[in-house]
């Protein structure tokens, strides 16, 4: 039997959030740190105590994919709506504000180091911000086909990967493009994997783990996770239903993994588990610090692991819902939401008291 995916008009916003988390799934802050520790030392509780503000961000619907930042008075956001070309928005430590200096659409993902930011969008473009200014890579296509750029992940400005796949319905290939510090090339063609929607590097293990989306209208679909050292593949684990189950990300340079209400940490080839959440809230992802400061994405808030136990450390009102990404700073967080009764982005930005 064909499966059937009509919307009314009313579920617009649940079915595009929806498609959201199948092609980039809760895209977030990719983690900073390049020095992982040794899996037996000891860290520390994260602390609990923040300071919260939120901030509303008045655009109409244009639902915020990616955010991403290195200090708290300059982050990023991005959304893939196509109503308007100024889909970039920027935060100075006060206020956030769009981007018109130059006119981008389609914005799916964003990356960067401490003076370049690059920004992969649907239409089979990468923009580079550098000295206040936006440039474009020429656009890529792969059988005639506009190439759909959806996750990037680097170890610097010299090694940078962006993922995504072909621009059409029922897509079968997955593509992989690098960037050597002077162009962008097509690294590979994972042929009849689906989207390649997410890309993670683990610094503990020095390679990079991929998520596909392999759509399939008569059957489950499959959805796989991959290590990739820049030249071959292999698959870890694949995963045959239409629930989208499967998280990655990575915190103090180790793998993570969500599986249903399962959390699982990557070493030595072998996922061991920290912890199970369940709660009809679970909302799949998390960041984090290190082993002993998580933060778990819950539908009505923000959950926090300190190693022991787990305790919210944000709660919403009623209409508003946890978006898609967040970024976790040494002292700094910031989430995004969604507000159901305005459709207005909101960010959450808790700062952690002094103690």
């Amino acid at each position: 039997m064909t499966k059937r995916r009509n919307h009314t008009y009313k579920e617009f916003i649940t079915s595009f959030v929806l498609i959201l988390g199948i092609f980039a799934l809760f895209n977030s802050c990719e983690d900073t740190s390049n020095n992982p520790k040794d899996d037996e030392e000891n860290y520390p509780p994260g602390s609990r105590k923040y300071e919260w503000t939120a901030d509303t961000i008045k655009a109409y619907y244009t639902y915020f994919n990616s955010i991403w930042g290195l200090a708290p008075d300059d982050v990023w956001a991005v959304s893939p709506q196509s109503f308007t070309y100024y889909n970039i928005y920027r935060y100075d430590g006060i206020n956030w504000s769009r981007d018109t200096t130059k006119a981008i659409g389609n914005t799916v993902s964003l990356w960067g180091t401490e003076n370049n930011i690059w920004i992969c969008c649907k239409d089979g473009r990468i923009w580079n911000y550098s000295n206040g200014s936006f440039n474009s890579s020429e656009k890529f296509r792969y059988d005639d086909t506009d190439i759909l750029f959806i996750s990037m992940a680097g170890t610097g400005s010299d090694e940078i990967y962006v993922s995504g796949g072909k621009h059409e319905n029922y897509n079968r290939d997955g593509i992989i493009y690098r960037y050597n510090g002077i162009q962008w090339t097509r690294d590979n063609v994972l042929k009849n994997y689906g989207n390649l929607y997410r890309i993670r590097y683990s610094s503990q293990d020095k390679k990079y783990y991929l998520l596909s989306y392999l759509e399939n209208p008569e059957s489950p679909d499959t959805m796989r996770l991959l290590e990739y050292d820049g030249r071959s593949h292999k698959t870890i684990m694949t995963d045959k239903n239409d629930q989208h189950n499967l998280v990655i990300n990575t915190i103090d340079g180790y793998l993570y993994l969500t599986s249903n209400h399962k959390i699982s940490r990557y070493i030595d080839g072998e996922f061991k588990s920290v912890i199970e959440v369940n709660s009809p809230q679970f909302g799949g992802q998390l960041w984090g610090r290190n082993r002993n400061d998580i933060f778990i994405r819950m539908k009505d808030g923000l959950l926090h692991y300190n190693g022991a136990d787990t305790e919210y450390v944000l709660k919403f009102p009623t209409n508003i819902e946890f978006g898609s990404c967040a970024l976790v700073l040494e002292k700094d967080i910031f989430i995004h939401a969604f507000d159901n009764n305005t459709g207005y982005n909101i960010i959450y930005h808790g700062k952690l008291k002094e103690e």
